[in-house]
């Protein structure tokens, strides 16, 4: 019988394969999360009691992580971010402001 060799693959390789595959599912991972919708992104606030409603939008800041303000708009069902609740009411007036113009 003609058995044919199957090529043994070197550690260094197999290791080299499994932080690609790593990488390929780490970038998946962060391509997704970027296009995050405002449904997405609301599951994983955390408590989501400490927000408010600015011009019906939903606001809340993130006082675990990174203490930036998040806005949810329910009309493109996506967020907007800012370092804080003046810039973030801002940018929301100015959103609003152009959508009623």
């Amino acid at each position: 019988m003609n058995q044919s060799k199957i090529p043994k693959v070197s550690q260094t390789k197999k290791n080299d394969l499994e932080t690609f595959f790593d990488l390929v599912e780490l970038n998946l991972v962060i391509q997704e999360i970027e296009y995050f919708t405002g449904d997405d992104w609301l599951s994983l606030c955390g408590d989501i009691d400490s927000g408010e409603i600015y011009r019906n939008w939903f606001i809340w800041q993130d006082t675990e992580l990174t203490q930036e303000w998040e806005a949810y708009d329910h009309i493109t069902n996506q967020r907007i971010i800012a370092s804080n609740r003046t810039l973030l009411t801002a940018k929301i007036d100015e959103i609003e402001n152009e959508r009623n113009n």
